[in-house]
């Protein structure tokens, strides 16, 4: 019985590994389906996420349509992360980079 506990939580692990703030159902680029299968940036996705909507509550209408645009560019960028030699590191990267960026504000 101690032998099947390890498999039930590798198991569980891997079901759980990755759920960012989109629906993976719908992910198109690769770099979204590298975020669906990567736990470690599919949590980068949502804490990105969820400064991005902290910050959206909080500014003025002008600002939020700058917000918004500058973010477009963000994922367009992120998305180019499929050229790079190391994909992963990459994308973690740019959410890193975005994250600190929005924090500073």
């Amino acid at each position: 019985l101690l032998a099947l506990v390890p498999s039930l939580f590798a198991t569980t692990t891997v079901a759980q590994a990755a759920s960012p703030s989109f629906d993976c159902a719908k992910a198109t680029h690769d770099v979204e389906k590298l975020i669906c299968k990567d736990a470690e940036l599919a949590s980068l996705d949502n804490s990105l996420s969820s400064l991005y909507h902290t910050l959206m509550k909080n500014i003025s209408a002008a600002e939020q349509k700058t917000l918004k645009t500058e973010q477009r560019g963000w994922v367009k960028g992120r998305d180019d992360c499929w050229k790079a030699s190391d994909m992963r590191s990459c994308v973690a990267g740019e959410y890193r980079a975005r994250i600190n960026e929005l924090k500073d504000r």
